[in-house]
């Protein structure tokens, strides 16, 4: 089973296309919990039409808290072995949930990622890093890897501790996971210190 958690905050004109493209997806075994940080839009009205879908649940918060906090109530509340999260202004190619398991299966490992575009002036910018296969831990550190939501799983075991990411080798697959809209962000952040620092903290 995956768990997507889609943090939500104010984006009433996006998380339609999102949580269409959840069900969308060729991969049937999956929940979704949809957690509202507090909007004060439209985006709950949203919602509310895709409850229907058993599969997914929506956790209202009544004070807007940080985004890893949002994330944390979202893993309390789900309980499959993998885990995905996913912005509400991402979009999910209709392969994204087979395709990031099928590589973290295939290759055997905790994490895993996939190649994806982003909007940037109305045109998609693909950012393609390796080949399918497996990005060894020493290249993940190096940075040789974006983390981003809606292209990377997680086993559960270490889907809260984004600190230990970099620790991990990761399966990737070269298929296209998603169109990662404006206000996406990583899921880890570039350390662009130099070597010595890092070494020296």
């Amino acid at each position: 089973m995956i768990s997507v958690i889609v943090t939500l905050y104010n984006q009433e004109n996006t998380i339609i296309s999102a949580l269409q493209s959840l069900v969308a997806q060729t991969a049937q075994q999956w929940e979704c919990v949809i957690v509202d940080n507090a909007s004060s839009d439209a985006s709950e009205h949203q919602v509310r039409s895709y409850l229907i879908d058993r599969r997914m649940r929506y956790i209202r918060l009544e004070h807007h808290v940080s985004i890893k906090e949002a994330r944390e109530i979202g893993l309390q509340n789900t309980s499959g072995e993998w885990i995905i999260f996913v912005d509400a202004a991402d979009y999910l190619k209709s392969n994204a949930l087979q395709a990031l398991y099928l590589a973290v299966k295939t290759y055997g490992t905790k994490c895993g990622a996939g190649n994806y575009g982003v909007v940037r002036d109305g045109e998609i910018k693909p950012h393609s890093y390796d080949p399918a296969g497996k990005i060894y831990q020493k290249d993940v550190a190096k940075g040789k890897l974006s983390v981003v939501t809606g292209a990377s799983i997680f086993s559960r075991e270490i889907a809260d501790q984004p600190e230990s990411w970099k620790e991990h080798d990761f399966a990737y697959t070269d298929h296209l996971i998603l169109i990662s809209g404006e206000e996406s962000e990583p899921l880890v952040e570039e350390d662009n210190r130099p070597w010595w620092k890092k070494f020296f903290n």
